[in-house]
């Protein structure tokens, strides 16, 4: 009676994690992020885990994670938001921490129309932050600068939204 008792609480205990899916994190062809419960091949996309490292040490291009390790790559991921004029990409690059949806969804909103004037420069350095140094469509006007501070968090280099 003990041993049935013992054997049905195990077999309680081991359902939650049998009905846990797994959630696959991707890319979409847009460089918009997407969740799905199916691998992200199958859904179109990339995925942002790194592929294992037998397929890695094959010299397959990999996603891996969105993160810039160093100031370049996230300068380069600045220019590659910029030059798709996605607002996505740009989020992509930010560290979110602190900011409710609502707060991000506004940064966002302001980024989408950031993102469709032409970059003229970027200018800045870790410690100062990064200028994205923008013209009005078409080339004429004035340029603006829209302040991205950096931020250093788990090895990686962020931005923080413009204030």
């Amino acid at each position: 009676m003990i041993r049935a008792i013992v054997l049905l609480l195990l077999l309680f205990l081991a359902l939650p994690a049998a009905a846990q899916t797994a959630i696959h994190r991707c890319v979409g062809a847009d460089g918009s992020p997407v969740f799905s419960d199916q691998p992200c091949t199958s859904v179109g996309a990339t995925s942002l885990l790194p592929l294992p490292a037998t397929s890695a040490s094959s010299g397959e291009p990999t996603a891996g994670l969105l993160c810039a390790k160093d100031l370049g790559e996230l300068r380069d991921g600045l220019v590659q938001a910029f030059a798709a004029r996605s607002a996505n990409r740009v989020g992509g690059l930010i560290l979110w921490n602190g900011y409710g949806s609502a707060g991000a969804v506004e940064n966002l909103r302001a980024m989408e129309a950031l993102v469709h004037r032409p970059l003229v420069a970027l200018e800045g350095n870790e410690g100062t932050g990064i200028d994205a140094v923008t013209s009005a469509p078409g080339g004429a006007g004035a340029t603006r600068r829209a302040h991205f501070d950096v931020v250093r968090d788990s090895g990686c280099l962020w931005l923080r939204p413009p204030a």
